[in-house]
């Protein structure tokens, strides 16, 4: 480098990005460059095409001596000057993290809670890139915890934005409002149960955020939450009081949102803790309508299980009603979904379905299944729901089978459903198919009873 300086080489010379040999220097950690490049006339207070500063340049990269050296040799330093993005050199050593620089640059006056051009402090950016030790060095020296970037956000906002758990603790033991709003009226709990974030969700709890607050588009952390198909934030907001049935602008509730969305294991959950399920949006809509016009039949044959644990049988005396307009039952016990299986459970044994599976496709012919479901007290709703998919010649052969799996899930346990099967079929006219379907049972019964009489000479133990 002397024999260069000596030959006349320009050192002020900039490459495409504007960065001058004193700047690269910097860049790159090389004091003793940057101490001959300055005692031989370079300036100092050069900028490139960024207006990254001397300063800027070190601190960024952690050039802890070429700080020092700046520091302790420079009159005219500029601490807090900006690039182009308004931030300083405080800023850059806070995003790389680099805190033995930060402590200097506190030290020697630089200003904790300087902005950028989005608004965000130096303990924003130190939130946002994990830095734990920065921000708390931050937060010693009384950095404004609560300040807010042009979003609304505070640091705590966006230590959970970016699933920064450690630093969110840090902020709520500083003593963080867990429930500070940003300008979309969002809590930090509300973010983090959009991206699942368990290990922030249990920290804002613990901190007392609140469970039920809404946004300013009326969205709870649950509603957010089953948007976004967060199964285990869904469970823990529950089992903390979360409301299932809070609605918002939209007169949505968490159920239409994930019924709206096809989220089946989201629907499970919120219909086994006992949401509405009656509840109308703005359209006017059910979940089982918005549902069914999405397709998603799991959850329309989850919803219609789940409706008839709640309604009253046609013999029913709280029905009250002779026609099939019946009216769910509140407030009755919670809902057996939780100790039932989505598929034909044990009294339903896979026989059962194989003889519900002939009869919806061999033995009922168009429209028939609609006798049985009404028999079964099922509502014009649900019917429609049902018959929503699967259009076409033959689909009324689909819509008979799920329309009896259903009727099969609601049987009690003290129920015969082959003896509740025949007198169905009695009841709509359709005894020809009874009297068969009690012929094969029987024939069946008979034959198994032989093959237990039979039994091998060789292997008989009796």
């Amino acid at each position: 480098m002397e024999m260069l300086i000596a030959a006349n080489c320009d050192i002020e010379a900039r490459d495409k990005y504007g960065m001058r040999p004193l700047l690269m220097a910097a860049w790159h950690g090389h004091r003793d460059a940057v101490q001959l490049l300055i005692n031989t006339g370079a300036c100092s207070n050069a900028t490139n095409k960024k207006h990254y500063t001397l300063l800027m340049c070190a601190a960024k990269n952690n050039r802890i001596d070429v700080v020092d050296f700046l520091l302790d040799t420079l009159e005219d330093l500029r601490l807090d000057a900006i690039d182009i993005e308004g931030q300083t050199a405080l800023f850059h050593a806070s995003m790389g993290g680099h805190s033995v620089i930060v402590k200097k640059l506190i030290e020697m006056g630089a200003l904790l809670d300087k902005r950028n051009k989005e608004a965000k402090s130096a303990l924003h950016m130190a939130c946002e890139r994990g830095h734990a030790e920065v921000a708390e060095y931050l937060l010693a020296h009384d950095s404004d915890m609560e300040g807010k970037d042009n979003g609304g956000n505070t640091p705590l906002h966006v230590a959970a934005q970016n699933q920064q758990t450690t630093l969110v603790q840090i902020l709520l033991d500083s003593g963080a409002d867990p429930d500070s709003e940003n300008s979309k009226g969002s809590t930090a709990l509300h973010i983090a149960c959009s991206l699942g974030s368990k290990g922030i969700l249990d920290l804002l709890l613990q901190h007392g955020a609140l469970v039920n607050k809404q946004n300013k588009t009326g969205n709870t952390p649950l509603h957010l939450a089953c948007q976004a198909n967060e199964v285990d934030t869904v469970d823990i907001l529950i089992n903390k009081g979360a409301d299932l049935n809070s609605l918002n602008s939209r007169l949505q509730s968490p159920m239409h949102i994930a019924a709206e969305m096809g989220h089946t294991d989201i629907c499970k959950i919120l219909l086994a803790a006992g949401a509405n399920i009656e509840q109308r949006e703005q359209g006017g809509r059910t979940p089982l309508y918005i549902a069914a016009r999405g397709s998603f039949t799991a959850i329309v044959d989850m919803i219609i299980k789940t409706a008839r644990l709640d309604y009253p049988t046609q013999d029913d005396p709280s029905n009250g009603k002779k026609d099939n307009t019946l009216k769910p039952v509140l407030n009755t016990a919670r809902r057996r979904w939780k100790n039932t299986k989505d598929e034909v459970k044990g009294k339903e044994s896979e026989r059962f379905r194989e003889v519900l599976y002939k009869l919806a496709y061999k033995q009922l012919g168009p429209g028939e299944w609609k006798r049985l479901a009404h028999h079964w007290a099922f509502t014009e709703e649900q019917i429609r729901a049902v018959e929503h998919q699967y259009t076409g010649p033959s689909s009324y052969k689909e819509h008979g089978f799920r329309v009896m799996l259903i009727w099969a899930h609601g049987l009690g346990a003290d129920v015969n459903p082959m003896r509740e099967l025949y007198e169905s079929l009695t009841a709509v006219g359709k005894r020809n198919v009874a009297d068969t379907l009690r012929r094969k049972i029987d024939q069946e019964n008979e034959e198994r009873r032989k093959g237990r009489r039979r039994s091998c000479g060789y292997c008989n133990l009796t």
